[in-house]
Formats: structure tokens, sequence, C-alpha cells
């Protein structure tokens, strides 16, 4: 028997989104660090301290970040950034961990959402027979993920937010980064309460079973409801295609909004849904003037307005519910619909 076609290595993304940027610049100048150099360096936007998200090159960031260790003198960097990040820096994601009834949930929740920070990101929580759990993360193709000090500044973020959730002060059991050790880790064994190992490829929390069973203080299922709902791509979203689409188009409409968040759906699984091949779905709609790309299209174009509209989902987010992989292809295709970015738009239709 012939061996199994080897499977091309991961492709690490081109670009990335980060939430680090704007808290990171912030805590520059509160320690007395102008960043504007950093900033005009590296080509970000000049109100990059104000977004919630920048986008650039992943061997930017990683460059980056280490140019503002450089300019701080601070070596665990984003260690101490993850202890001032304001609350609410992570939208719609952050506020469906804080409404998560107990620890576990909440990491549950963040492993199930978040691709909508950053679709490269491959999260997971796994529970362990001692009733313990790890929540780990993790970008493939990219063993240093977003580098050493986004990891250091996401793992101390975690804790520290989860030890304000519950009000309790508790410890990981285990800690894990991606990258290799620094010369120094006392910080580090300091905020965690423990030694962590480095150099796996991935960034992992290992919480015990009593940690995890703690109660969020302030939990709120009914809203939880109500922000799942909306990471599932339920946010103000019609449950019909328009009325005067033909039926056979407004059932395949119907199958591809079911679909978006998996990615652009394939024929084969809306012809499926509808009971037909695909060369019959294909050519139904070329008898209507249509075609499957243009439906496609056609449902991403009406639901990227309505969730632009939505003020508390991030542009990436959008990007996300709508199936894009990277936000520079949803950049493309809302100036090919508009002649504007999602960004321009948005901030137009906010005008009086």
């Amino acid at each position: 028997m012939a061996p199994p076609p080897s499977q091309p290595p991961l492709k690490p993304p081109d670009e990335v989104r980060s939430q680090l940027v704007g808290p990171l610049l912030a805590y520059l100048r509160a320690t007395g660090r102008e960043p504007a150099s950093l900033v005009e360096r590296f080509g970000l936007p000049s109100d990059a301290g104000s977004l919630p998200e920048v986008s650039l090159p992943l061997s930017t960031l990683h460059a980056f970040l280490d140019a503002a260790e450089a300019l701080s003198g601070d070596a665990f960097l984003g260690l101490h950034v993850a202890q001032r990040v304001p609350r609410g820096n992570y939208g719609l994601v952050e506020y469906i961990a804080r409404a998560s009834p107990t620890v576990r949930d909440t990491f549950r929740a963040l492993a199930r959402y978040m691709a909508l920070l950053e679709p490269a990101w491959r999260a997971s929580f796994t529970d362990d027979a001692e009733g313990g759990g790890t929540f780990a993360y993790g970008i493939p193709g990219e063993p240093l993920a977003y580098g050493r000090h986004a990891s250091e500044y996401g793992l101390a973020l975690f804790t520290h937010v989860g030890r304000q959730l519950t009000e309790r002060a508790w410890n990981p059991r285990a800690v894990a980064f991606a990258h290799p050790a620094p010369p120094d880790i006392t910080p580090l064994v300091e905020h965690f309460g423990v030694t962590p190992t480095f150099g796996g490829g991935r960034n992992a929390l290992t919480l015990e079973a009593t940690t995890l069973d703690l109660r969020v203080v302030g939990a709120d299922p009914a809203l939880l409801s109500v922000l799942e709902h909306a990471a599932r791509g339920g946010v103000s979203s019609p449950q019909t295609p328009p009325d005067d689409a033909p039926e056979f188009v407004r059932a395949v409409r119907t199958g591809i909004r079911a679909s978006l968040q998996e990615g652009p759906p394939p024929v084969g699984t809306v012809a499926k849904g509808l009971h037909v091949s695909p060369r019959t779905l294909q050519r139904r709609l070329t008898e209507l003037g249509t075609s499957f790309q243009d439906e496609v299209d056609a449902v991403r174009r009406e639901l990227a307005f309505q969730y632009l509209r939505d003020a508390s989902l991030g542009v990436s987010q959008v990007a996300f519910l709508l199936g894009y992989s990277e936000l520079s292809t949803f950049d493309r295709a809302f100036k090919r619909w508009t002649g504007m970015t999602p960004r321009v738009w948005r901030e137009s239709a906010e005008r009086p």
C-alpha cells in the first residue's frame, strides 16, 4: 500500500490583528516614554493608541514588541501591560467571559470565541481526569505565536482578570509558554505563583478543579445568552432574504447565511440542505440570472452593513461573522462594494 500523501506545512498568516498595541502605547505614555517614534517607524495608524485593534504583518508585530521593550527598558513589558489593560478592551469576547457563571465556563467560552479576535488562533479547553482543565492557544505554523511579550501578556491577562472576576487570589497549577525562557523568570513566577515551562510552541494554563469551579462575581446568564447569540452571528440579521427575490434564491441565501461563520460555504453543503445536487443548484441559479458566488457575495454585503451599524462589534468580529479568514480580504471586498474600507464606511454612517 502506498503511503498517504504528505500534508503541506501550515502557513502562518501574513497579517494578524492585535488588541495589545493600544494598551501597550498607553502604558509607554503612562510610564514617561513617548511612543510616537514607534508608531511612525512601524507604519501604524496615527491613532493606533485609541483603536480596539491594529492589523499588521506578524513579523512587524514581533519587531514592534521588541522595539517597545528597548524603548521602555522593561524586560517584562507584556506582563506589566496586562496588569493595567482597561475593562472592555476585548469587546464581545470579553463580555461573554465576564458574564459566564464559573471560571470553567469562562475558559470554555474563550476557547470557543477567540477566533472572533483573530481567525488564525486555535484555542481549546480540555478537562482532565481530576476535574481540572487546560486552556491552550497558538497559531498553526507559527511556534512563537505573537512573540514573547504578547504571550506573557496573554496568559498574565487571563489570570489577572480571572482573579478579579472571582475576587479570589488563585494560582494556576501549571503555565506553559510558546517562546524560549528569558534569562530571568522571577517576575513570571511571582505573578503566576508557579514556575512556567517554555518553548512548547503554544501557550497554556492548567487549573485545578477547585479553581475552575469558582463562581464569577457578577455573572449574568440572561446577558450571556444575548451575547452568545451575537457571537454566533445572530446580530440583528434578518431571518429571510428580501421578499422580492425568487423563492429558490431566497432558499439559497438562507443556506449561505447559516454557514458563513465556517468560511465561504461550499456549494455542496447548501445544495444538500435544499435536497438538490450541486449541478442542479448551479443550473437553476443560472436560469434566474445569478450564480452561487454572486449570492454568497450578496449575503455578505447585506450582513456587512447591518453588523457595521452595531457599535459593539469590532471590524475584525464583523469579518469573522461573514466568514472571512483575514481582515484584509474583507477590506478588499467591502471596497469593491462601496469604494471605501469598512472602518471609513462605519465612521461616515455614524456622522449626523
